[in-house]
């Protein structure tokens, strides 16, 4: 149960062993929710300590994962609002432009149409959708945000994305 969402929810773990890297890893560190001195908590919990430390593990550039979110809006039957916000929010606060990963999401896209039928299918049906104009919706997933946007900025956001998409889909399609 999510405490945040108040209802049932689930983390998905995927583990990729055929990937198209376009950006090197970068070092990363994760540490747990409690920082700081906690003697009582040290007292009572002779683990405690295996549990607050600090752990360096390698990450994903977030260009690498733009372009992957990108790609996989691009390649996945069917869409998902998700997929758009996550676009719009790593662009807007972390400010990518989208236009920095352009041939790293053709690269991308043109690996996994290359290993899989499903993908290019995928691909032309998006392709078919961003013609029709009708690529994005919110269904459900409209509720599930957890903090307020910009309606305005998203969908000039929106508006500007598929274009790119276009473009990509375009570039894609010359190099096939």
């Amino acid at each position: 149960m999510s405490e945040v969402l108040n209802r049932r929810s689930f983390l998905k773990v995927q583990i990729n062993f055929v990937e198209s890297m376009c950006f090197p890893p970068r070092d990363g560190e994760l540490s747990g929710l409690l920082t700081g001195e906690h003697e009582e908590l040290e007292a009572l919990f002779p683990e405690y300590a295996e549990y607050t430390r600090k752990i360096d593990f390698s990450v994903y550039d977030i260009r690498e994962i733009l372009s992957e979110k990108v790609r996989a809006l691009l390649t996945r039957e069917g869409t998902k609002a998700r997929d758009f916000l996550d676009v719009y929010f790593i662009c807007k606060r972390l400010g990518i432009k989208l236009e920095d990963v352009e041939g790293c999401i053709v690269s991308k896209t043109n690996f996994a149409i290359e290993l899989y039928d499903k993908y290019r299918f995928n691909l032309k049906e998006k392709n078919a959708l961003l013609q029709s104009g009708k690529i994005f919706d919110w269904g459900r997933e409209r509720d599930l945000l957890l903090s307020e946007i910009d309606d305005m900025d998203f969908y000039s956001f929106l508006s500007e994305f598929q274009v790119f998409l276009r473009k990509i889909i375009k570039n894609i399609e010359q190099e096939t």
